[in-house]
C-alpha cells in the first residue's frame, strides 16, 4: 500500500469514527426515553385495540344468537308449560347450534336449576357451578365465562349465559358456547413476533389466558401485586416495572362489553435498550458515511469499472469471455430446467479465417473479429448472450428460444455478413442445438460443436441444427 493511500484510509477512518462517536452520543440521549414512550403510548395500546376490534367481531354473532335465543318466543312458552317434554326443547337446541356452527347449545331453568344440552343430555346444578350464580347477580342482561375442554387438547371455550327476563323475573338462562381459535392464532402471532404476551382477567382479577393462551389459575395479585387493584380500578392502566435489569411494561384495557380487562405486556432489558437506540446511531452514521465514502468512490470507481470490464468482457470484440460466460451459461440452464422455457445454444466459426490472417495480416483480422462480434450482438439484441470463445469461435446463448426461432437467428446472422460491408469478406458457419432438460452443460457444448462441424465439413457458410441427444 503507497503512502499516500494509507494516509487516505486514516483520514477516512478517523472521520468515520468522529461520525459515530457524535451520532452515538447524541442519539443515546434521547433513545430510551422515545423507545419507552413509543411502547407505552403506541405500541402496547396499538396491539391491545387490534385484539379488541377482533373479539368484538368474533363475539358479537354469539351475544346476538344468545340474546335471541333469550327473547324467543318458543322457550318463553316451554318454560310456561306445567308439563315440559325434553324432546321439543332438546331439537331446539340441537337447531341453534346446528344453524349458529357453535361448539353447544344449552338452557338452564330457574326454579328446578336443571340444565338442558343440545345433545340430550340434562342435569342438576352443582352448587361449585359458579358461572349461574354470578349471571343470576349481574346487573347485565349477559355474562360471559369460559371454560376448558379437557377432551379437546384444554382448548378454551367461550359461553355466552343470557338471562331469560319474564315479567322482570328470571326464568333461565340460555347461550351458546364458541370457541376463539382465530383468536388463539393473533394472540399467538403478536406474542411471537412481537415478543409481548396477552392474557385477559376477569372482574375478580382472574387469568383467564395465559403464556400462549394456556388456562391457569393464577390471580392478579399473584402478578402485579398492589398495581393490581388499581388496574381492576381504571378502564385503562399503564404500569412500568423494574426488575433487576428488565423494564416490564403493562397496557390494560376494559373490555365493557365481556366484562374482561385485556391485558398486554412486554419486556425489555438494558442490552435490548441500547441496541434499539443504536438503530438511531446507525442510520445517521450511515448517512455521514455515504457522504465521506460518495467522495472515495468518485475516484475508486473509475479504476473498479475499467477492472470488471477487464475480468468479464473480450477487450477485442466486447462480448463476453470465457471465463465470465462459463457462470452465466449455468445460471441459464438451471433456470430452463426449473421452467421447463427452451434455450439454445449456436457455435459460430469465422469460415478460413486464418487465410484472412496470412494474406491481409493480424490487423484486419482483428477487425474482421470485431465486424463478426457486432453483428452478432446486433442480430442477438436483447434476446441472448454473445460470447468470444477462443480464437475466431463465439457461442452464442438464446434463452426461451426453440430450435427454430434459433435457425432465423443463423439466418439472420448469414444475411447480415452478406450485405454488410468490412475489408474482407468473410462468411460464418454454425451450429445450432436446443437443451434438453436431462443433458448436462458439456453434452450441450458437443452437440453444438458436432453440428458445427457438420456445417464446416458440407460446404460452410451455413447453419447445422445439432440431432437430438
Amino acid at each position: 500500500m503507497t503512502n499516500t493511500r494509507y494516509r487516505y484510509n486514516c483520514i477516512l477512518t478517523v472521520l468515520l469514527l468522529a461520525g459515530f462517536i457524535f451520532t452515538s452520543w447524541f442519539s443515546l440521549l434521547i433513545a430510551k426515553q422515545s423507545l419507552f414512550r413509543g411502547i407505552e403510548n403506541d405500541a402496547l395500546p396499538l396491539t391491545s385495540h387490534l385484539i379488541h376490534t377482533d373479539l368484538q367481531k368474533q363475539l358479537q354473532a354469539p351475544i346476538i344468537i344468545s340474546s335471541q335465543m333469550a327473547n324467543n318466543t318458543f322457550l318463553h312458552t316451554w318454560l310456561a308449560e306445567p308439563d315440559k317434554k325434553p324432546d321439543v326443547l332438546f331439537q331446539y337446541l340441537r337447531q341453534t347450534r346446528s344453524d349458529f356452527n357453535a361448539v353447544t347449545s344449552f338452557l338452564v331453568t330457574s326454579d328446578d336449576k336443571t340444565y338442558y344440552r343440545y345433545d340430550g343430555k340434562y342435569t342438576t346444578l352443582d352448587t361449585r357451578d359458579e358461572w349461574y350464580q354470578e349471571t343470576m347477580d349481574n346487573a347485565a342482561p349477559y355474562t360471559l365465562n369460559v371454560d376448558l375442554d379437557p377432551r379437546d387438547d384444554h382448548q378454551a371455550t367461550i359461553f355466552v349465559n343470557h338471562k331469560i327476563m319474564v315479567d322482570k323475573k328470571v326464568k333461565g338462562i340460555t347461550g351458546v358456547g364458541i370457541k376463539l381459535d382465530h383468536l388463539k392464532r393473533l394472540i399467538d402471532k403478536y406474542q411471537h413476533t412481537y415478543d409481548r404476551k396477552i392474557y385477559f382477567i376477569d372482574h375478580k382479577g382472574r387469568l383467564l389466558f395465559y403464556n400462549d393462551t394456556t388456562f391457569t389459575h393464577y390471580s392478579l395479585a399473584d402478578k402485579f401485586g398492589h398495581h393490581g387493584a388499581k388496574l381492576l380500578d381504571n378502564k385503562t392502566y399503564k404500569l412500568r416495572l423494574e426488575q433487576e435489569n428488565t423494564t416490564l411494561f403493562i397496557n390494560s384495557r376494559y373490555l365493557e362489553h365481556f366484562g374482561w380487562y385485556l391485558i398486554v405486556e412486554q419486556s425489555l432489558d438494558q442490552d435490548n435498550s441500547v441496541s434499539e437506540s443504536l438503530y438511531i446511531n446507525l442510520l445517521m452514521g450511515i448517512v455521514i458515511t455515504s457522504v465521506i465514502l460518495f467522495s472515495a468512490q468518485l475516484t475508486f470507481n473509475h479504476y473498479q469499472k475499467r477492472l470488471e470490464k477487464m475480468a468479464t468482457y473480450d477487450k477485442l470484440t466486447s462480448t463476453y469471455n470465457r471465463q465470465a460466460f462459463e457462470p452465466k451459461l449455468q445460471l441459464e440452464l438451471q433456470k430452463a430446467r426449473n421452467q421447463f422455457s427452451p434455450l439454445v445454444m449456436m457455435m459460430l466459426d469465422i469460415d478460413h479465417f486464418k487465410q484472412v490472417n496470412d494474406r491481409h495480416g493480424h490487423l484486419v483480422g482483428d477487425k474482421v473479429l470485431e465486424h463478426v462480434a457486432h453483428i452478432c450482438k446486433t442480430v442477438v439484441g436483447e434476446r441472448g448472450t454473445v460470447c468470444r470463445w477462443g480464437g475466431e469461435e463465439f457461442v452464442v446463448l438464446l434463452p426461451k428460444t426453440d430450435l427454430a426461432q434459433g435457425r432465423e437467428v443463423g439466418d439472420a446472422i448469414h444475411q447480415e455478413l452478406k450485405v454488410s460491408h468490412c475489408e474482407v469478406k468473410v462468411t460464418a458457419s454454425i451450429g445450432i442445438a436446443q437443451y434438453h432438460i436431462d443433458e448436462s452443460e458439456d453434452g450441450l457444448l458437443k452437440r453444438a460443436d458436432a453440428a458445427l462441424y457438420q456445417a464446416k465439413s458440407t460446404g460452410r457458410n451455413r447453419s447445422v441444427l445439432a440431432e437430438a441427444a
